[in-house]
């Protein structure tokens, strides 16, 4: 019997946990970072960057293929020993943990500078936490089926950002490499942070209940990921003049100022308002992950006591202190090094020594 079968997600979730978590805040600051790395051609830069996160997450999907019936720690456990397992869900715990922290900290100042500025950013924090902990808790099944509801409430949001096409101009587009395809390619590593996420890969595939289809919704969460970051992109670049885009922080929420409806005084204070499902998705799955770490290296079938140790530690921790939006962006310079480590590297390198571990496992087999 299936160690996991009483939670599976369908093919579906699967896609929209990975994307969700990518998207979440990167849909409002990857036009700045591409056009900064890369002038107006950034938008291409962005399809190098997907193509190779999607090689990682494709990595990721062939090592759990060694055993599909458990996660990343198990295999672990198995062909590297009980330590190495027990190491790997300490570090693992504590890098989904900073990833949901930073996420719900950066939702927390957007919403206070943008909607609620006389409520102290504490408060707003702990609210977020309350619908995380009644999500999370359900496990990995319901957070899939959260990542459903989120992603279909969020198929408004192209709409609004038509309203906006009247006011762009497609000539700041060209002329298209203007200083060659060296800008284009340095500046690829900086994407990868808008992309991290996949790793949840390795825990969601023995939950999948068609693994199959794995590397199918592999491709397709990545496709969606690159086709929004395009459409946000494009519009960015087009909306605003190059002496405008690299003064105004948060280009996507700023755009919404264009949009005038008789009934409604701030289109992005809307806007902010429904995009909390997709924010969300940047601190309740990676709340779970991180809580499901420490129950498995405490030998634990139940995450909910360590995800209500989590969550209670940083309502008490918030209480003291909230990263400020420049504390905040540091943190992700940090992040963006610990995931190409952790989300990029490690899976190629975990590869590399399986395939080692069954060639000589073949031969002393053969001898």
């Amino acid at each position: 019997m299936k160690k996991y079968a009483f939670n599976e997600i369908t093919t579906m979730q699967f896609i929209f946990i990975i994307s969700g978590i990518a998207i979440s805040y990167g849909f409002i600051e990857i036009p700045q970072v591409l056009y900064n790395g890369a002038g107006n051609s950034g938008w291409i830069t962005l399809i190098f960057g997907s193509l190779t996160t999607t090689a990682a997450n494709l990595v990721i999907v062939q090592v759990m293929k060694k055993m599909p019936d458990g996660t990343i720690l198990e295999l672990l456990a198995k062909y590297a020993g009980k330590w190495v397992g027990r190491a790997a869900a300490i570090v693992l715990s504590a890098y989904f943990l900073y990833f949901a922290y930073g996420g719900i900290v950066y939702s927390t100042r957007v919403i206070k500078a943008r909607i609620l500025q006389e409520t102290p950013a504490y408060m707003t924090l702990i609210m977020l936490l309350i619908p995380a902990y009644v999500v999370a808790r359900g496990g990995i099944r319901i957070v899939g089926r959260y990542a459903e509801v989120s992603m279909g409430l969020s198929l408004w949001i192209p709409l609004v950002f038509m309203v906006v096409w009247g006011h762009t101009h497609w000539l700041y587009l060209l002329p298209v490499l203007p200083e060659g395809w060296r800008p284009v390619l340095t500046a690829v590593p900086s994407t990868f942070f808008y992309f991290l996420g996949f790793g949840a890969t390795a825990f969601l595939y023995p939950f999948l209940k068609n693994k199959e289809k794995a590397a199918l919704g592999v491709c397709c969460s990545q496709l969606i990921t690159l086709l929004a970051y395009l459409f946000i992109t494009l519009l960015s670049f087009a909306f605003f003049s190059p002496g405008e885009i690299t003064k105004i922080n948060q280009l996507s929420i700023y755009m919404l100022k264009a949009v005038e409806l008789p009934f409604l005084e701030q289109v992005e204070g809307l806007f902010i308002v429904l995009y909390l499902f997709i924010f969300s998705m940047s601190w309740i799955p990676l709340f779970l992950l991180s809580s499901f770490c420490m129950s498995w290296l405490a030998g634990r079938a139940d995450h909910r006591i360590f995800l209500r140790i989590l969550l209670a530690g940083t309502a008490v921790f918030s209480y003291f202190y909230v990263p400020s939006f420049n504390v905040t962006y540091e943190m992700g310079d940090w992040l963006a090094k610990f995931g190409m480590a952790i989300e990029y590297a490690a899976p190629v390198l975990l590869l590399g020594y399986l395939l080692l571990y069954d060639a000589i496992r073949g031969r002393r087999r053969l001898s």
